[in-house]
């Protein structure tokens, strides 16, 4: 196979993966952003290795874009509701700590735990839904009461049992670097930046709306 040839595989999978993608489930999603934030909640992220470099981007997304002006010049007035994000990978002298503490494993469900309410969604993102350090602090989230969403691929592992709801990438791989044991992680590393970009604007959305009634 050619590099072209190649290359064409993984934007033909891309292709694929975007007209299955299941709208109804972002919708609750969603929904569950809304309700979070219309409640004075906290939205709480987790994720593992470059998945833990991307929630910096939903970090500075989720606290600012939905509140500023179009022409993105100015903030939205103090007196529009902020959301209040965490992204409980941020702090690398939290994480070793907690790790050198009490273990890998244990280290978000410790920094949620003491924080975590029923008006908060917890959003875990976990290519196998089988992380340990993610599936105990879902699990924290939902013996808490909060709202709960998890992204995942394959057959959703863990995390599809636990989270509220869960997002499932769609489909397989052929592509080197995500087969076997990383099949699609690509393609699942690329849609948690559109799922986010999707949620941001639908929160946007929301905001001006609420401005105008």
């Amino acid at each position: 196979m050619t590099l072209a040839e190649t290359i064409g595989v993984y934007l033909a999978e891309k292709r694929r993966i975007v007209d299955e993608f299941p709208v109804a489930v972002l919708e609750r999603a969603a929904e569950m952003l809304f309700e979070t934030y219309d409640e004075g909640g906290t939205v709480y992220a987790m994720a593992n290795g470059g998945n833990a470099g991307t929630l910096d981007h939903f970090y500075c997304d989720f606290k600012h874009h939905p509140f500023v002006t179009e022409d993105k010049t100015r903030p939205l007035p103090p007196d529009v509701r902020r959301l209040s994000f965490v992204n409980l990978c941020s702090s690398a002298a939290e994480l070793t700590g907690l790790v050198n503490d009490i273990g890998a494993d244990d280290m978000f469900a410790a920094s949620l735990a003491p924080f975590v309410t029923p008006r908060d969604l917890v959003m875990a993102y976990s290519g196998s839904g089988n992380s340990p350090n993610v599936t105990k602090a879902l699990q924290v989230a939902v013996d808490a009461g909060a709202r709960t969403f998890a992204m995942t691929k394959g057959d959703g592992g863990r995390c599809r049992e636990l989270a509220e709801v869960c997002l499932v990438v769609p489909g397989t791989s052929r592509f080197p670097g995500q087969v076997g044991k990383n099949d699609n992680n690509f393609h699942f590393e690329d849609l948690m930046l559109s799922v986010n970009h999707m949620l941001v604007g639908l929160l946007k959305q929301r905001v001006a709306e609420r401005r105008t009634d």
